[in-house]
């Protein structure tokens, strides 16, 4: 009887043994051919040594009136030849010596968004000119939210100081808009089995050393087929509020 459980611990061991060289093996052809996620994750380009410069000008936006988004350059991108690939990458600006975010451009796909089931976290960062203002009963209304410039649903950069901008809620609602067409027309084509992008950049528009921007301009365009193509300007305002840009400081004025 000893003799048989001998046995069987010797034929179990070396099932185990077996099994775990099965795996290893698999484990390696795996690692050999085929790229992980986290590689085509990790391959996405990350950096500040891009162009800069805004396309236009502050003087260039008319005054609001009422209007929260109006369309730049006849709803045509500048984006250039040269800008037109299929390569994953998101670009941030330095911040400039007034520590206020720049220009953020990226080519959105679904590597460059959150994998499934991401949550977002909370953002500690507090960008230029953020002096929150609470308002309405029981003071449930804030007049600012921390605004990414790429979407966290986009890009999945969230407490990136080099990606938040102080914003009102209104312009943040109206960028919203925006970053959900995005995000939907990649997640439709990724459900047809096309990994698509999206060539997409915002430019902050700031007046001079002001803190706070003016508005942002929001341009998109997808690659591998028409569907997607805007320019936009949203400004930075809020009804019934009196806001200086220089500071961030604001009067509720009804």
């Amino acid at each position: 009887m000893k003799k048989n459980k001998r046995i069987l611990k010797r034929n179990n061991f070396r099932k185990s043994i077996s099994l775990v060289f099965i795996a290893l093996l698999l484990s390696l052809i795996s690692y050999v051919i085929l790229p992980s996620e986290n590689e085509i994750l990790n391959s996405i380009q990350t950096n500040t040594a891009f162009q800069t410069d805004s396309n236009i000008e502050i003087a260039d936006i008319p005054t609001y009136s009422g209007q929260m988004v109006i369309s730049i350059n006849n709803d045509i991108p500048y984006f250039e030849d040269k800008d037109i690939t299929i390569e994953n990458f998101e670009n941030y600006s330095k911040l400039d010596d007034l520590k206020r975010a720049g220009v953020a451009f990226a080519n959105i796909c679904k590597y460059t968004m959150p994998p499934k089931g991401t949550k977002r976290g909370n953002i500690s960062y507090k960008p230029t000119g953020w002096i929150q203002y609470l308002y309405g009963e029981n003071n449930s209304n804030h007049l600012y939210e921390r605004c990414h410039l790429i979407a966290w649903q986009l890009g999945n950069e969230n407490n990136n100081a080099q990606n938040l901008i102080t914003g009102t809620s209104q312009m943040n609602s109206a960028m919203i808009e925006y970053e959900n067409k995005v995000a939907n027309w990649i997640k439709d084509k990724n459900k047809q089995g096309k990994d698509y992008h999206v060539l997409y950049r915002v430019t902050p528009i700031y007046d001079g050393e002001n803190k706070l921007v003016n508005g942002v301009e929001i341009e998109a365009k997808s690659v591998e087929e028409d569907g997607i193509s805007f320019n936009k300007y949203i400004y930075n305002v809020q009804d019934n509020f009196e806001i200086n840009y220089s500071t961030g400081k604001a009067k509720l004025i009804k």
